[in-house]
């Protein structure tokens, strides 16, 4: 699951938040805040729950690409994405 940065930048210029900001909101560093916009962190745990945290009131495909999760397959393992 990727983050749709494009999506909560847009949500931070409504809000008015900065990168601090929304850190404090999403209850994680700053220097995560900008790993992530950096392309230096995914989406983890943590980052996953303080998006919740910060924007509940957004839809969770809007805050980040679902097509994206994994699924697992008959023999355990893990595929990355499905054939349509």
């Amino acid at each position: 699951m990727r983050i749709n940065k494009d999506y909560i930048i847009l949500l931070m210029q409504q809000y008015g938040w900065s990168q601090s900001e929304l850190a404090r909101r999403m209850n994680v560093s700053r220097a995560t805040i900008s790993r992530i916009f950096n392309d230096s962190r995914g989406s983890g745990k943590e980052v996953i729950a303080g998006l919740l945290k910060a924007f509940p009131n957004e839809p969770i495909d809007k805050l980040f690409f679902l097509s994206d999760v994994s699924t697992n397959d008959d023999k355990g393992g893990v595929q990355t994405s499905q054939a349509s």
